[in-house]
């Protein structure tokens, strides 16, 4: 089964495809679909959102519905509570809340129609990421999931760069389609699940903690490439996606790939961007380029007899010279 697969049928991803596509009775037999004709008014909602967030640096205090719902061109505001209210099968909300296998909606005391808005807004925005990130992986033939989840973080950190006010709000919340990609990437682990059952929770907590520091760390790092907010994320992430054995080619490959980039970086830094860079880096580096000119482990010696004798040098036939050896004799 493809990754791709997995990916595509999470409960966020369906909710997508169903709010924005219905299908067509005239082409059911090829699977064909039609755009929603509420599709529209929902990403006018959306663009007004960004707008109104990109104005007032991410903040949605004293934003009114009526105000929203007038700048969005629509006429009675209780259309955008039909939308994204819980109790709207067609909302994001409604949508998880029915999802057997996902927790990744609760409703909260004092949860405002505006905060709803919020959450499926990031999603629109981060969506053409995502499908990007679903392509390249179909390309590369990806089956990897940590190189996956990797990849991941790059995307989500590339969207926040992208849309900071929008990445910001909320306490840089996550988009929920990344929080849920992730957690179909994560290991179970023992005692826990994916996206629900006996640990469930906790997983959920660790994964948008995670995409959270993602974000926040991608908006203050002075235009820090995503790769270098993966290296502020990685230990974490480990403890959620098993990571193959690395190689040490593509190690360094990797390690001249961030380099480059902090090459072309550098010049566009101020002086005091670049002493907090340098605080950070420069120990970690020494402690690295240590470790590389120590010497490495021994190879491992030849393997020792049954009895713990070492071999000694094989005769024509093959045999252990000075002869084969049976319970420690000569034979």
């Amino acid at each position: 089964m493809r990754l791709t697969a997995e990916l595509e049928d999470t409960a966020v991803a369906r909710w997508y495809r169903a709010a924005r596509f219905r299908p067509d009775t005239a082409r059911r037999e090829t699977g064909g679909t039609l755009q929603r004709l509420n599709w529209h008014t929902r990403t006018r909602y959306y663009e007004t959102l960004v707008q109104f967030l990109d104005a007032s640096d991410g903040s949605i205090n004293g934003l009114a519905r009526d105000a929203l719902a007038a700048a969005a061109g629509q006429r009675r505001p209780s259309t955008l509570y039909y939308l994204v209210s819980p109790k709207s099968p067609g909302s994001l909300a409604g949508t998880l809340r029915t999802a057997s296998s996902s927790r990744l909606y609760e409703r909260r005391h004092g949860e405002r129609v505006l905060d709803l808005l919020v959450t499926e807004t990031k999603v629109w925005s981060y969506w053409p990421h995502r499908e990007g990130w679903l392509e390249a992986l179909d390309d590369l033939a990806v089956v990897d999931r940590w190189l996956a989840a990797a990849s991941l973080v790059r995307v989500v950190a590339d969207w926040a760069v992208g849309s900071p006010p929008l990445a910001g709000a909320a306490g840089f919340t996550p988009p929920l389609a990344a929080v849920e990609d992730l957690l179909t990437l994560a290991d179970p682990g023992p005692g826990r699940a994916r996206a629900d059952g006996a640990g469930g929770d906790a997983r959920l907590a660790e994964v948008t903690g995670l995409l959270t520091t993602v974000a926040r760390t991608a908006l203050g790092a002075s235009g820090v490439g995503p790769a270098f907010v993966l290296g502020a994320v990685h230990r974490r992430l480990a403890t959620l996606v098993t990571r193959p054995p690395a190689q040490s080619e593509k190690i360094t490959t990797d390690i001249v790939d961030l380099l480059t980039q902090l090459e072309h970086l550098l010049p566009g830094l101020s002086t005091e961007e670049r002493r907090r860079m340098a605080d950070e880096l420069s120990p970690r580096l020494r402690a690295v380029l240590d470790q590389l000119t120590r010497p490495g482990p021994a190879a491992s010696p030849d393997p020792a007899s049954p009895d713990g004798t070492p071999p000694g040098p094989l005769d024509e036939d093959g045999r252990d010279d000075p002869g084969e050896r049976t319970g420690g004799e000569e034979r």
